[in-house]
C-alpha cells in the first residue's frame, strides 16, 4: 500500500512553498507559494521536479495568479485550466501541471471534451429545479454523522483521492473548516457532499458528492449543491468550483445546469474509482 500524504515546507533562494506529498495520487500538490523574483518560479519547479522524482511521484500540479503564468509556462509547466474570479471574485487562478511521465501526461478519457461541448449545448436551467423525493431530509453534517459519511464514501467508491472512508479524518476537515451537507431517509444517509472553504480569498470547492446507487437519477446531487450555494452566497463567497470526474456524465450536468462555466481538464489528476482519472473543472462567480 502506498504510503500517508505528508505535508512539507520548502525553501530556496528566491521561493518558499508548503506541500501536499501524495503516494497514492502519485502526485505533489503547492498548496501555497511565494517567489521573490521571477527567476524564482524555475528555481520552485527544478527543486520540486526533482522531490517528485525521489518520491516516485509523476504530477506536479499548482493554482497561481496569472502574473506567474508565463514564467510556470517557460519552467516547463503546462496550462491545464483557469478559473474566472477564484481571487475575492476579481482574478482568475491558473491551474498548471508539469508531468514527469508521458503515462500521466496521456489523457485516461478521449472523449471527455466531446461530453462537454453536448453538455454545454444543451444545458438547461430546469436541470436545477428538482425536488427532494418524498421523505428525504437535508441537514447539515456534525461530529456525531463522520461514521456515516465515511460508511457511504466507502458504498460509493472502491478508492478515493483522499481517505474519506476514516471518520477521523472527515472529522479532521471538519476541524479545518470543510462543510459537509447530508440527505437522509428514514434515517438512512442516501446522499452528501462538501464544500471547502476558502475564507481568505472567498472561494469554495464543491466537491466529496456520493449518491447510493439505488438513489441516483432524483436530483439530489441538484439539491445538496443549491443548499451549499445558497449558504455560501449568505456568507459573501464569490467563485464556486468543482473538479468532476470526466467520466461522470451526471455531475458534470449538474453543474452545467446549474450555471457553471467549463475551465479545463486536469490530465490523469488523481486515483478515484480505482484508477487514475481527467477531471473536469467548473466555476461559476456569484
Amino acid at each position: 500500500m502506498p504510503g500517508q500524504d505528508c505535508w512539507e515546507t520548502i525553501a530556496g533562494k528566491d521561493f518558499n512553498c508548503r506541500i501536499l506529498l501524495s503516494p497514492f495520487n502519485r502526485r505533489l500538490t503547492v498548496d501555497t507559494f511565494n517567489l521573490s523574483r521571477v527567476r524564482g518560479a524555475e528555481e520552485m519547479i527544478q527543486v520540486l521536479t526533482e522531490k517528485a522524482r525521489t518520491q516516485g511521484l509523476d504530477k506536479i500540479w499548482l493554482k497561481s495568479i496569472p502574473k506567474w503564468e508565463k514564467n510556470f509556462l517557460a519552467a516547463g509547466m503546462k496550462l491545464e485550466a483557469s478559473i474566472p474570479g477564484f481571487y475575492k471574485g476579481k482574478e482568475r487562478a491558473v491551474v498548471l501541471a508539469r508531468f514527469l511521465s508521458s503515462r500521466r501526461e496521456t489523457p485516461s478519457n478521449s472523449k471527455g471534451i466531446t461530453l462537454v461541448k453536448i453538455i454545454t449545448n444543451n444545458r438547461t436551467s430546469e436541470a436545477t429545479k428538482r425536488d427532494l423525493p418524498a421523505e428525504v431530509s437535508l441537514k447539515w453534517a456534525q461530529k456525531e454523522h463522520c461514521p456515516h459519511l465515511a460508511g457511504l464514501f466507502s458504498k460509493v467508491f472502491p478508492t478515493y483521492p483522499f481517505p474519506v472512508f476514516d471518520p477521523n479524518y472527515i472529522r479532521q476537515t471538519m476541524n479545518n473548516g470543510t462543510c459537509y451537507i447530508t440527505a437522509w431517509h428514514n434515517n438512512k444517509l442516501v446522499a452528501a457532499s462538501a464544500m471547502e472553504l476558502n475564507q481568505l480569498e472567498k472561494n469554495a470547492e464543491m466537491t466529496d458528492f456520493a449518491t447510493l446507487p439505488m438513489w441516483r437519477g432524483q436530483g439530489l446531487a441538484n439539491c445538496l449543491l443549491a443548499q451549499m450555494e445558497s449558504r455560501l452566497k449568505y456568507k459573501g463567497y464569490r467563485c464556486l468550483y468543482t473538479i468532476a470526474r470526466s467520466s461522470s456524465i451526471g455531475m458534470n450536468k449538474v453543474f452545467a445546469g446549474a450555471g457553471y462555466g467549463f475551465n479545463g481538464v486536469l490530465i490523469n489528476n488523481c486515483n478515484i474509482s480505482g484508477d487514475f482519472e481527467d477531471m473536469h473543472v467548473w466555476s461559476k462567480i456569484l
